[in-house]
């Protein structure tokens, strides 16, 4: 038998490896082999359990030889829980894993909008169905039709105004606002609206700045 719990530690660490914004490559072998664990503990658990039976009968029999009672159990209930606490330890690790797998394609929903290939590619297909249905349902909750008719991931943090102070790090020439147009160029700030502004920000065509400061401070 293996080191108890040394495989779901290392599929943890693994994980952790790769940072909280990115996902690791799901290690489908090594889960297979967790499961196979889980599997030998519960089949040890078993033999204990139908060995115990035998000599209680034997007991009960008043067979010549037979092991006394109490021993029996005291021995099988320290076995038994060994086996036991292993297939729970294993069975939560799994489930961390998992979910923590989740939790990062959800942010990646959030903040990317989309899942990148890269991150696909690292995905088993229950995963992928998982974003595909998690996205379906964020984007009806936030259409017009069924939903509160606004796209909550444009703000990643509350703003403080409505309108947010910008200054250009590429000319990316005339953008179309919802109050107009605006020209956005290297080094000029301009005030936006914060929902407007958000996927400029996040592509990096601009950057936060402090107003009241003539030489374009970033905000901290």
């Amino acid at each position: 038998m293996s080191e108890l719990g040394r495989r779901a530690r290392e599929l943890l660490k693994e994980l952790k490896s790769y940072g909280t914004g990115t996902l690791s490559p799901y290690n489908e072998e090594l889960v297979r082999l967790i499961f196979s664990e889980i599997d030998e503990h519960n089949s040890q658990t078993e033999a204990i359990v139908s060995e115990l039976r035998r000599k209680q009968a034997e007991a009960e029999a008043g067979a010549a030889g037979a092991t006394p009672q109490q021993e029996v159990d005291e021995l099988t209930a320290t076995t038994m829980c060994l086996h036991y606490e292993c297939i729970k330890r294993n069975k939560r690790l799994l489930l961390i894993y998992m979910n923590e797998r989740m939790q990062r394609l959800k942010e990646m929903r959030w903040t990317l909008r989309a899942l990148p290939e890269a991150q696909k590619a690292r995905c088993c297909q229950s995963e992928i169905q998982f974003y595909n249905e998690y996205s379906r349902a964020l984007q009806t909750y936030m259409s017009k039709s069924e939903g509160v008719g606004m796209d909550l991931t444009l703000d990643t943090r509350p703003p403080k105004d409505t309108f947010v102070n910008v200054r250009g790090l590429k000319d990316s020439g005339e953008v179309i606002l919802s109050y107009g147009r605006a020209t956005v160029l290297v080094g000029t700030t301009i005030s936006l609206p914060a929902e407007e502004a958000e996927p400029l920000l996040r592509d990096g065509t601009v950057e936060m700045v402090d107003w009241d400061d003539g030489f374009g401070r970033n905000c901290s």
